[in-house]
């Protein structure tokens, strides 16, 4: 056993700031505390000053957020790295809370189509087996597609729903946890799980198709970024700062390329992982690593970087009005021109404040916070044009945009449906 003594403030994912800490951190084999969930992407600093949020400054609303309805799903998670996402097919919004609930929900009224408890789904041994009091239930989702909803379970499985009635589809297992939502796409699930393994798994029965494996240092960010799937590949980011474009039908790498690079001594300096969002714009690739850097890869020449920046981000990355919005670990967030990094904006007025992933609707850029709040800022020129306060458990998952409205899973358990309006 390996015993790494390191001093360094901790923050919790909700902000809370706690005076300099001495931490000791055991690490056994390929495992860490860090991969165990005693650590949030966000809880450590390298710098001995206290992390204070930025304070809400008032704005002059341009537009309405308008709470059109709101529904319990269940539990928050216990774990701050478990981030569920709803999921959108037609008239309908898929949700899940941590303790096991999934939903379908009318999306015009908020009316519940069919509940399940993935719980469910397990015998009676199997349950006593792969769930416990102390743990949360689903992990990873919501995905959807090919008349499924998908979602990754504390079983170590996939579990498949029929998205009509709820009803189950199939289980599969999976190398380790899944924390990101699982990506249907045509005949294929695609599920990345945090040992640094990509899966694919037929649609059809949950059989395995294929899996691609990399190494992963032993110390990394707990979470994994979301694979990208298109009709001819598969994009996936890993914790040892690589990125890996995969042939779709048989899972082998056709590019694998570098985007963060280690410096520092310390394995806590070295930390380069890659759980942020990716953006893909026609044959432009862009991602961003912790403690690493930003780059543009053009797929069509083989990976070949077309540009570079030093950035450090876990949440990652969203796209709209020919730009890239950056996400730093920090909650600064950045507008970098697609085509030359050119810097159009930034703004620290959220710095610290624990931000998700970038997401665009119409002409701005959704975000939420550690507070809870909804913001909406202007692509254009990067101003506040409206704010909403929805939970006060804050929200960690990204919106999701469909049309002038957004739907978002708070870290309560709730998921809410709202509008822009002017």
């Amino acid at each position: 056993m390996q015993l790494i003594n390191s001093a360094l403030p901790i923050i919790s994912s909700q902000l809370k700031i706690f005076p300099l800490a001495i931490v000791t951190l055991f690490t056994l084999g390929g495992c860490s505390w860090f991969d165990n969930g005693l650590f949030d992407n966000n809880w450590f600093s390298k710098d001995e000053d206290e992390i204070v949020p930025a304070k809400l400054i008032k704005i002059e609303a341009e537009v309405k957020l308008v709470n059109l309805w709101d529904r319990n799903l269940g539990k928050g998670a216990e774990d701050s790295a478990i981030k569920l996402v709803p999921a959108l097919s037609g008239s309908r919004v898929f949700g899940a809370s941590a303790d096991g609930n999934v939903f379908g929900i009318n999306t015009g009224n908020g009316n519940i189509v069919w509940e399940v408890n993935v719980v469910d789904f397990y015998t009676e041994e199997e349950r006593e087996v792969a769930f416990s009091k102390n743990i949360d239930v689903i992990t990873g989702g919501v995905g959807q597609g090919s008349g499924l909803v998908v979602v990754g379970s504390a079983a170590g499985e996939l579990v498949a729903m029929n998205e009509e009635d709820g009803s189950l589809a199939w289980k599969a297992k999976t190398a380790s946890e899944v924390l990101a939502p699982p990506q249907v796409s045509g005949d294929i699930v695609v599920a990345q799980s945090i040992d640094g393994k990509v899966a694919a798994y037929n649609t059809s029965d949950g059989e395995r198709r294929w899996i691609y494996t990399t190494s992963i240092p032993s110390l990394t960010l707990r979470g994994t970024s979301t694979p990208i799937v298109t009709e001819e590949f598969v994009i996936a980011a890993f914790a040892n700062g690589r990125l890996s474009v995969l042939d779709r039908f048989r899972g082998l790498a056709g590019i694998d390329q570098r985007v963060g690079i280690s410096k520092g001594k310390s394995d806590l300096e070295r930390l380069i992982d890659i759980d942020g969002s990716m953006v893909l714009d026609g044959s432009s690739l862009y991602a961003v690593s912790y403690q690493g850097n930003m780059v543009m890869l053009d797929l069509a020449a083989s990976g070949r970087v077309g540009w570079g920046m030093e950035a450090s981000s876990v949440v990652g990355l969203g796209s709209g009005f020919g730009n890239v919005y950056l996400a730093g670990a920090d909650s600064k967030l950045t507008a970098i021109t697609m085509d030359s990094k050119r810097e159009l904006w930034a703004s620290e007025a959220l710095l610290n404040r624990d931000i998700t992933s970038p997401v665009t609707l119409s002409s701005y850029i959704a975000i939420g916070d550690f507070e809870g709040y909804i913001h909406l800022i202007a692509q254009s020129d990067g101003r506040f044009v409206a704010r909403k306060k929805v939970d006060g458990d804050g929200i960690s998952a990204p919106v999701v945009v469909d049309g002038s409205r957004l739907y978002v899973i708070t870290n309560g358990g709730r998921l809410f449906a709202m509008e822009v309006r002017s």
